[in-house]
């Protein structure tokens, strides 16, 4: 069934999550931001306005579900097996087999004192991934590709963006390879790629946006060269948002980015990596403002370990103690470098650190229905502990242990806590 299709005037928010494959929290969340404040139920009726909001938003993810279908056969089918597992063994031994290996998870206290000792002694590294942007309307990686790809089909910007969006939803090419794709075809045109990303990359955004994880950020920032602080931040991010609000504060905070070889910092100099590159929105762009953003760039990552921005990682990663913020890990050569830098480190092992956040319950719900309901508390318990598992454990092969969070609005405490058990 398309979503384009002609609908009530008002639609349950449950089915409009099944349909978007979205969870409770993301729709309403993202309803807020739009100015349509709902309440965060799966049977909240939507007005058409705000269905239409959420389907011009999230469409394309309706595809993306995790090989679920939505009251499917074999969903159903998993659904029993799962239940008569539960029926037939003891609750308590089930959960007592995920409970091993809890090295892998930290409570948010233990994690606020080691984190503290590590900032007290110069050596914590913030690594900043694009969770940190989104909120001063920076655009996320699939919706950047599409607004590139606009540039490569039509001059009438009404049909490209048509065109762009269907190419990207019936054929989802893979990140990497419109990343190159893209890159090729600016190059081909003897065209600034990185001019061009950077004009989309700012079009939209709202410098003056407040942001407590980031005004947490800035504060932690405040004494380079100096005890407590940070060693230095490392970022994924093209943006310049993050020097924006630390030249936005009274304080006279020392900081230089580096996004090239031969740059250098001194000792009263906080240094920002911008490690795939830079992209500051009124500052002129020369050859050290590469960035990666296609396959190439990754095959040339992969094949140059002594690029200068592998080896800062690497550095990093063996030496501190690392915050990962707004980045899920994903990224294969982050995760190599990850897995380097915990190979040089022998017995003497710092470990980092990453928030994740819990899943909502009611949000799982809402994607799957059961026809007899009396297990469903007990495998929906399950199905959580055992993703939490999952991510503890993968995160944990790296060196990095998992803070969970209840919402992300936790981590901005968090942060104060540090900094202020540091003083």
């Amino acid at each position: 069934m398309y979503l384009e299709k002609a609908m009530s005037k008002t639609i349950r928010l449950n089915k409009a999550l099944r349909e978007l494959n979205i969870s409770l929290d993301r729709a309403t969340e993202f309803l807020a931001s739009k100015g349509e404040n709902i309440e965060a139920r799966p049977t909240t009726k939507l007005n058409e306005k705000q269905y239409n909001l959420l389907v011009n938003q999230f469409e394309s993810f309706k595809n993306k579900r995790l090989n679920i279908v939505y009251n499917s056969e074999q969903i159903q089918k998993t659904l029993q097996e799962l239940a008569r597992v539960i029926e037939t063994s003891n609750i308590q031994n089930l959960n007592q087999v995920l409970e091993t290996n809890l090295d892998s998870t930290i409570s948010k206290r233990q994690s606020v004192l080691n984190l503290t000792k590590a900032f007290k002694d110069g050596k914590l590294v913030l690594v900043l991934g694009a969770g940190i942007s989104l909120d001063f309307g920076i655009p996320t990686w699939n919706s950047l590709l599409q607004k590139l790809m606009v540039h490569t089909i039509e001059k009438d910007n009404e049909k490209s963006n048509l065109l762009s969006n269907l190419f990207n939803k019936i054929f989802t090419p893979t990140p990497l390879i419109a990343g190159r794709y893209l890159q090729n075809y600016f190059e081909n045109n003897n065209s600034s790629f990185e001019n061009m990303v950077r004009d989309v990359i700012y079009e939209k955004v709202k410098k003056e946006t407040k942001s407590p994880l980031l005004e947490e950020i800035v504060k932690l920032c405040v004494a380079p060269g100096k005890r407590p602080n940070l060693d230095s931040i490392i970022t994924y991010n093209f943006d310049d948002i993050l020097e924006y609000k630390l030249e936005e504060t009274e304080l006279d905070i020392p900081f230089k980015s580096i996004y090239g070889i031969g740059m250098d910092v001194r000792n009263d100099e906080l240094p920002i990596y911008h490690v795939h590159g830079f992209l500051p929105e009124n500052k002129k762009l020369d050859k050290l403002n590469a960035i990666t953003f296609g396959e190439r760039n990754y095959h040339q990552q992969y094949s140059d370990i002594y690029s200068w921005n592998n080896i800062v990682q690497i550095n990093k990663f063996r030496e501190n103690a690392c915050i990962f913020i707004g980045s899920s890990l994903t990224d294969p050569n982050i995760r190599r470098l990850l897995d380097i830098a915990l190979k040089q480190k022998g017995n003497n092992r710092k470990h980092h650190y990453i928030f994740k956040k819990k899943i909502n319950k009611l949000s799982l719900t809402s994607k799957i229905e059961f026809d007899d309901s009396s297990k469903k508390e007990d495998i929906l318990d399950l199905l959580i502990k055992m993703y939490e598992r999952f991510e503890e454990n993968d995160s944990s092969s790296f060196g990095v242990k998992t803070v969970w969070v209840n919402e992300w609005n936790e981590i901005p405490e968090i942060l104060k806590s540090i900094r202020e058990h540091a003083t």
